[in-house]
């Protein structure tokens, strides 16, 4: 009766979704924009972030373009509160990750500053991490080993150098971490890879950590 009333649609096309559906209609997800990058190595993104991070591996799960409708999926886990959609997706990614995830000791969500947590509700990333550790099928979660020092402005409207500067020095290590993810392998998770400025500056913090490994993955990745 709900249904009848507000009917589930998709959110790519808006199409009302049939009942074994979930969040996209079977014609969008035949022609959803998978990177593949989980069987893909030394792919365009890797290249691009070699001499910068050395990451044991990059992955995302689908390709992003604000011409293309599969844009809605990021705007609506960080804008519209759409959490389901955001862990669904997350569960996706972790289950085509599983191979590359064999060792990672810990999944680490990229912060936002509490202020802005606090006016949004949530973390986007936390809520795809959560999804990510599911599909992948280990509980190795862990929200307590970067902050984020200052609450610096969206990266949405900014050009690539001033991602870069909006987002240098601006995390840092929670007491502890050191001594927990010295010698291990950490999975950085965020939302959006659009020019790797994010990714650099967890990268430059957590490196500092003795015997660490770092990787990085986010549901959606512009094309390099």
């Amino acid at each position: 009766m709900l249904e009848l009333l507000y009917p589930r649609k998709c959110c790519v096309c808006s199409d009302v979704l049939e009942r074994d559906q979930e969040h996209i209609c079977s014609a969008c997800m035949e022609d959803f924009p998978y990177t593949y990058f989980w069987n893909w190595r030394d792919h365009p993104w890797e290249k691009a972030l070699w001499g910068r991070c050395n990451f044991r591996f990059v992955c995302s799960l689908f390709y992003y373009s604000r011409d293309n409708d599969y844009s809605r999926l990021d705007k609506r886990i960080k804008y519209a509160g759409d959490l389901s959609l955001g862990r669904w997706l997350g569960v996706m990614l972790g289950e085509k990750m599983k191979i590359l995830c064999e060792d990672v000791d810990y999944i680490v969500p990229v912060p936002v500053h509490p202020l802005r947590r606090w006016k949004r509700g949530y973390n986007q990333a936390e809520v795809i991490a959560k999804g990510i550790e599911k599909g992948v099928g280990r509980s190795s979660m862990l929200y307590n080993a970067l902050y984020r020092r200052k609450n610096s402005v969206s990266q949405t409207l900014l050009d690539v150098n001033e991602k870069w500067n909006n987002v240098k020095g601006v995390f840092g290590l929670k007491r502890g971490a050191q001594e927990m993810l010295a010698g291990k392998h950490v999975l950085i998770v965020d939302d959006l890879l659009t020019t790797g400025a994010t990714a650099q500056a967890c990268f430059e913090t957590l490196v500092q950590i003795p015997g660490i490994t770092i990787s990085f993955a986010s549901l959606a990745a512009v094309r390099h």
